[in-house]
């Protein structure tokens, strides 16, 4: 026979939990014999200490995962340790391979006479070549010599290669002073100055192009180079064309 629990008022069978409440833990009066069921068996008394006993400690499985995943990590940073310097290796390896440039191709034209230059065969034309000396600003020991160029006007504009020049005094070859500089120190000497990149360009184009060289050096000669590029604009091939130069004394205005 069931009754209701005076604490929470839920109904319960006492016969079988001793007249403890199962929902609130609750001790109701215990019914009398008559109302105690024949089927049920009598329960043990327990003791109050053990009603209220604290419930045992459970067992936490120890999960591996943690460690699983910890010695994941250590594999991976140690193969991240031999395998990047390799591929680095590799990977500097196939930029030098790939930077590696064939000897160029050497001809030769003369001073005062238009040639043929670049992959659209353009006219261009070397003309004087003038010694200026050690003008303002020029160090100790070096001299400012300036050769006359003139590009003929060029019908489609191609980036598939570039030009730079030289100017070759003894053994050594000097690149021609950029436009900048010379807008920054001779604005005199800039007015005239023809940029090497104007030998790539489509417009019609002359100048001086200008070269700090040792004084008193001779035998100059001027290169005009080539670069044919690939499709990510690296070198390919490279040509040059060497014009032997006839130097004079040349003279400039500069304050």
């Amino acid at each position: 026979m069931k009754i209701l629990c005076s604490n929470c008022g839920l109904r319960y069978d006492p016969a079988v939990n001793n007249g403890i409440c199962p929902h609130c833990g609750r001790y109701n009066e215990a019914l009398p014999e008559a109302f105690v069921p024949e089927q049920a068996a009598p329960q043990p008394a327990l003791e109050e200490e053990e009603l209220w006993a604290p419930p045992a400690p459970v067992r936490r499985r120890t999960s591996r995962v943690p460690l699983v995943l910890l010695l994941l990590f250590l594999a991976v940073f140690a193969a991240e340790c031999v395998l990047f310097p390799l591929v680095t290796r590799a990977a500097k390896a196939g930029q030098a391979q790939a930077a590696y440039v064939p000897q160029a191709l050497v001809t030769s034209a003369a001073q005062n006479e238009a040639f043929a230059f670049g992959p659209a065969g353009r006219q261009v034309l070397v003309g004087q070549a003038q010694r200026l000396g050690s003008i303002r600003g020029t160090e100790e020991g070096a001299e400012v010599l300036r050769v006359w160029c003139e590009v003929d006007k060029e019908q489609d504009y191609r980036s598939d290669w570039a030009a730079d020049t030289f100017l070759q005094a003894g053994d050594i070859y000097y690149p021609a002073i950029q436009t900048y500089d010379l807008e920054q120190f001779y604005p005199e000497l800039a007015a005239e100055a023809l940029d090497p990149y104007a030998l790539k360009s489509t417009s019609m184009d002359e100048g001086w192009l200008y070269f700090l060289v040792p004084e008193g050096a001779a035998g100059h000669t001027l290169w005009l180079q080539c670069q044919t590029l690939d499709r990510d604009y690296n070198i390919s091939e490279a040509a040059m064309t060497g014009i032997d130069l006839t130097v004079t004394e040349g003279s400039v205005s500069v304050e």
